[in-house]
Order: structure tokens, then C-alpha cells, then sequence
């Protein structure tokens, strides 16, 4: 009966080891940037891929943060109407068109 406790809790520990060991590996192979193991929040893109593929709602959100990642991206055609100088003092208008439809 003893022999038998004893191979249970070396079993136990040689698990817990390894469990041990393998959890440093993942976070060494986290540390150089090849997987996400526990520091890092949130899948690969990859991982998200597979999750949202044949969801719908997923692939409109995907595609409404696309286009606003797009939308930030895009300068304006022009120069806003004002630029103000602080140090200066100085406030320069630049006369522009109106949108209301009148001259």
C-alpha cells in the first residue's frame, strides 16, 4: 500500500514538473515573440479569423473598424479656414466658401 502512495505522489510531482517546465518554455517562446502564451491579452489575428469566420455580426464590426481605421488615416483635402498663432498673437482667416448655398 505504500509503494502505491509513494508512485502517486512522485506522479503527482514529475506532473506538477513538467507543468512547470512547459509553462517557462511557452513564456521564453512569448518573450521572443513567437507565441502569445499568458502575458498577452486577446488572440493572433489568425485566432480571430478562425473564431469570427462564419459569424456575420463579427464580419460587419471587422469591416466598420476597417473603414474607420481608413477614415483616420485620411488627411483632410485642405488647410482648416483659421490658423492661430500664440506666440504671435496673431489670428488668420482665410476666406472660404459657404456651404448654406449663399455667396
Amino acid at each position: 500500500m505504500e509503494h502505491a502512495a509513494l508512485r502517486i505522489a512522485v506522479g503527482v510531482l514529475g506532473l506538477g514538473l513538467v507543468l512547470f517546465l512547459a509553462d517557462r518554455l511557452l513564456l521564453w517562446l512569448e518573450s521572443r515573440g513567437w507565441i502569445y502564451w499568458r502575458k498577452r491579452k486577446g488572440l493572433s489575428s489568425i485566432g480571430m479569423e478562425f473564431v469570427q469566420g462564419g459569424d456575420p455580426g463579427a464580419q460587419a464590426v471587422k469591416r466598420a473598424m476597417e473603414q474607420e481605421r481608413v477614415r483616420k488615416n485620411v488627411k483632410p483635402a485642405e488647410e482648416p479656414p483659421f490658423q492661430v498663432d500664440l506666440e504671435a498673437g496673431v489670428v488668420r482667416i482665410r476666406p472660404g466658401r459657404r456651404d448654406g448655398g449663399a455667396s
